[in-house]
């Protein structure tokens, strides 16, 4: 579809071709030769009109080179779009997951205690860093 401006300016185009001087065929006038106004008159306006197509033609190439590159780019995007809906489900899905583990924590430091869950999740993650670093230490130097 096309917008206001350029059906304007489509239009004003199209009546250039039909109402401007110098696209229209002379009459013949009473004393020229049917040679003098082939040559004067009519292969002027049919070169001009070749120009025109000739023009028209390249333009129309071009466009259609564009349009599909556009197609293309489009098809590529849909792509990438479809690929990031479905990471935004899995992402959806994960972070449901996570908000129900964050919820039973909360309800299992409401049952015991919320300063004794603390403790227990300090010391856990403790002993997790000084076994990290006991395997890091084993990896770089080699001991069994």
């Amino acid at each position: 579809m096309l917008d206001h401006n350029t059906e304007k300016l489509l239009q004003r185009d199209v009546r250039k071709y039909d109402e401007e001087p110098e696209w229209q065929l002379s009459e013949l006038g009473a004393f020229a030769s049917a040679k003098s106004f082939r040559d004067k008159v009519a292969l002027p306006l049919v070169s001009k009109l070749k120009e025109l197509v000739k023009s028209l033609t390249i333009q129309c190439v071009r466009l259609k080179e564009e349009v599909l590159q556009l197609r293309d780019k489009v098809k590529h995007l849909t792509s990438d779009v479809e690929f990031y809906k479905g990471k935004i489900r899995d992402m959806n899905t994960k972070t449901e997951l996570l908000q129900e583990k964050a919820d039973d924590l909360e309800r299992v430091k409401r049952y015991a205690g919320a300063e004794q869950i603390n403790t227990i999740i300090s010391k856990v993650k403790e002993q997790e860093r000084m076994e990290q670093q006991t395997r890091q230490y084993h990896r770089s130097y080699g001991a069994r």
